[in-house]
């Protein structure tokens, strides 16, 4: 029986042939700068979209917000601050009236997909994943972060991706990985059918596969579920 380790990897080639990869492509054809029209897209796929308002066909929300993440400042090293920098664009966003409410999460994605090495998106699995509790969104996005630098995510995140770099099909990120492998992890106690129906998917997914590429994704993932304590990680 395989890990949730090897879904998350399998899972992650599937999302990044169907809509990752061709939303980071865009972002790359224009030399990394993030455009109103790629944001909107992404928010449609993570199920962002209401939160960002929409009042003309230019998208003048969306566009607003792109340059808000163009034009923060560089990545910092640490994951807590990287956070603090998506909070405060979301702060920004809202003070601005781009979005109604405080949209914490879908900076932390759009972000991913601006700069996405060793990075991660929050959302309400990956929170419960990390046992990461607060009043508010502000403080359960922060504690997430913490927690995830408490359990050496970054260090993980490295060893995966030695793994993926020797794997020349297509580029895929050892963040993203964790990232589905906490989804799982938190989706079988808050949405047990959800995490059911992501397996499913990448079931079907290796299925169609020609049979060469079938075993490339078996054995890349294969190697990856060898190559870090995911329990480990987990449980902290």
């Amino acid at each position: 029986m395989r890990s949730d380790l090897f879904w998350a990897v399998v899972d992650h080639a599937r999302t990044w042939l169907g809509e990752d990869g061709p939303f980071r492509h865009a972002i790359e054809k224009q030399n990394g700068r993030l455009d109103g029209a790629t944001l909107r897209r992404v928010a449609i796929a993570y199920n962002v979209s209401r939160g960002i308002k929409k009042e003309n066909s230019e998208d003048s929300h969306a566009e607003a917000i792109a340059e808000l993440i163009n034009r923060a400042p560089p990545w910092p090293s640490a994951l807590s601050e990287r956070a603090n920098r998506c909070l405060k664009i979301a702060k920004v966003a809202k003070s601005r009236g781009h979005t109604d409410k405080l949209q914490a999460s879908a900076m932390t994605k759009f972000s991913w997909f601006s700069d996405p090495a060793e990075w991660t998106v929050y959302d309400r699995f990956v929170a419960h994943a990390m046992n990461a509790s607060g009043q508010d969104t502000q403080a359960r996005l922060l504690n997430f972060y913490a927690a995830l630098e408490k359990r050496r995510f970054t260090e993980l995140t490295r060893h995966i991706q030695a793994e993926l770099d020797e794997w020349k099909p297509m580029p895929l990120f050892g963040a993203r990985v964790l990232d589905k492998l906490m989804m799982l992890h938190g989706a079988r106690e808050l949405q047990p059918r959800w995490a059911d129906n992501t397996i499913s998917i990448a079931t079907s997914f290796l299925e169609v596969l020609p049979a060469e590429w079938r075993d490339s994704v078996e054995h890349v993932a294969g190697k990856v579920e060898r190559a870090i304590d995911a329990r480990a990680f987990l449980h902290g």
